[in-house]
């Protein structure tokens, strides 16, 4: 099978030709002090020794030029083959004719650059420099045979050189061929290797568990940015893992030497809970292991939305499907009570129906209201004359004495928000507030202020701080501590600002309770 042309040629084929070349220029040497140990030698004519230096010469320039181009690598190794290849017999073949012909010996060395020839990865190309060569042999011997009228039993000496000279060159070019194919499968391996290596290193990067790779040294072979990230530590290649993550170190020893269990949940920074996995790379765990991080706190959080979106549904169906028959509840106990009047014995039992008729209508539109939270309609909302209506109505809505509130609100600060889930968010602040609050003048404070590109809107009572073991469940929907609370408000309040882009947190306080709505400033107008 004929090679392409754009056949790349390994690096051994060229040190092979610059180790050639060193020989060329041994060569070369060799031939220049000939010339002036002629009387020793006995193989050079006084008539053709300036001949011979001359030629010598040639071949060392020659060979000069050729370490010159080797380094450079231009041309192709295909066409520097073949330039020295033709330089070697052209200079041997006229320095042969001239120490005596085919009885010197010298046309032997053309074997050693068949030889050469045959790492022409071009089988055409290959049979052309023997054939070349061959041409040149048997015009030397022709034109000897001319000049001296010698007989022509010279011909039967170059034809056997030349049959050498192919034999050898076909030899070569066999082996050649073998390690070029070699080269090229190596190649391709070392290809898919390197594409498979860089495709594990992309979807390990993209997984969304944390892997770390360690040797059975304790040395990290790789890891993702999730596993730097999660347990906050600055990993590098190759390190050494008790350096860069002692507690995983500490754990890998540890279940290396069988003392732990192949999964554990650990705490990372920020509070957050992993389960880390062990795989071993072989069964006596002396390989090394593969380590497998997975936030539990993401999980937890994933399930949580499972499960709220599926109570979503069912709820926003009972909740059409309750409401009609909790109207007729409170419009009969409405009835009963008129029919019995206030004084009646009764009327206590009727106004237990009303009230619980009422918690149960709240829950309702508090399920209802939780499952429109995405129909978000965002827009500019001014902060200072927006709370300030806020306060008013709340105060009007839920009959609560005046100077119980107090606000706070630089002018013209405002945000990007949908204004019916703002308000709200604020009522069911507010509502709490004042549930817990000491009921005082300025026991509550609404204030608004710009905190770099975030605009702060915090809603504080003076009351009891919430306690430490409560605050983990604050946003935990139907948790509440409130006999007439549905344990909505806060959940409600939280998914209504993330569907807006802000963020609802409770801030621990020395004293009383504070909740701030983190929300991105707009420019104003």
């Amino acid at each position: 099978m004929a090679a392409r042309p754009d056949t790349v040629y390994p690096d051994s084929f060229w040190r092979s030709l610059r180790h050639l070349n060193a020989f060329r220029l041994y060569l070369a040497v060799f031939f220049l002090l000939s010339v002036f140990f002629t009387d020793r030698l006995a193989w050079i004519g006084e008539a053709e020794k300036p001949w011979f230096l001359a030629v010598a010469v040639i071949y060392g320039m020659l060979t000069g030029l050729f370490f010159w181009l080797l380094r450079r690598r231009f041309p192709a190794f295909g066409q520097q083959l073949l330039l020295s290849t033709a330089s070697d017999s052209i200079c041997l073949i006229v320095m042969m004719h001239l120490a005596g012909g085919t009885q010197s010996g010298l046309g032997l060395l053309l074997l050693v650059f068949m030889a050469a020839a045959g790492l022409h990865a071009r089988t055409q190309m290959m049979l052309l420099m023997p054939s070349a060569a061959t041409l040149g042999l048997l015009l030397q011997q022709g034109i000897t045979t001319w000049l001296e009228q010698t007989g022509g039993y010279g011909f039967l000496q170059v034809g056997l050189l030349a049959v050498a000279l192919f034999v050898v060159a076909g030899l070569s070019h066999i082996l050649a061929r073998g390690a070029l194919s070699e080269t090229e499968r190596a190649d391709s391996k070392a290809r898919e290797a390197a594409n498979l290596e860089m495709i594990n290193a992309r979807v390990i990067s993209d997984l969304p568990y944390g892997v770390v790779v360690v040797s059975g040294e304790g040395r990290l072979i790789q890891h993702n940015a999730q596993a730097q990230a999660w347990m906050g530590l600055a990993m590098r290649p190759d390190c050494a893992v008790a350096e860069c993550a002692p507690d995983l170190d500490r754990r890998f020893r540890a279940w290396q030497r069988g003392e732990a269990l192949a999964e554990q949940v650990i705490q990372a920074q920020g509070g957050q809970h992993f389960r880390l996995r062990f795989m071993e790379l072989d069964p006596d765990r002396r390989q090394g292991a593969i380590m497998i991080l997975e936030n539990l706190s993401a999980l937890e959080q994933e399930a949580q939305k499972l499960k709220l979106a599926a109570l979503g549904r069912l709820t926003g169906n009972l909740a059409h499907e309750i409401r009609n028959p909790l109207s007729a509840i409170n419009h009969a106990a409405q009835l009963l009570a008129e029919d019995l009047g206030k004084d009646a014995p009764h009327s206590r039992l009727t106004r237990i129906i009303e009230d619980n008729v009422s918690r149960l209508n709240r829950m309702v539109e508090d399920v209802l209201l939780l499952n429109r939270r995405d129909r978000a309609v965002r827009e500019r909302v001014d902060l200072a004359g927006m709370l300030a209506e806020f306060v008013s109505q709340f105060r009007a809505s839920e009959g609560l004495p005046e100077g119980v509130f107090g606000v706070d609100c630089a002018p013209g600060l405002a945000v990007v928000f949908d204004r019916t889930h703002l308000h709200q968010i604020l009522w069911n602040l507010c509502r709490n507030a004042w549930r817990y609050c000491s009921q005082t003048p300025g026991s509550i404070q609404v204030n608004a202020r710009s905190v770099d590109s975030q605009v702060w809107i915090e809603v504080y009572n003076d009351g009891q701080p919430i306690d430490e073991t409560l605050r983990e469940r604050l946003f935990e929907p139907f948790y509440t501590t409130d006999s007439r609370g549905t344990g909505l408000g806060l959940h409600i309040a939280r998914e209504l600002s993330k569907s807006n882009e802000a963020e609802l947190t409770h801030v621990v306080t020395p004293s009383g309770t504070l909740f701030r709505l983190n929300c991105p400033a707009t420019d104003s107008p």
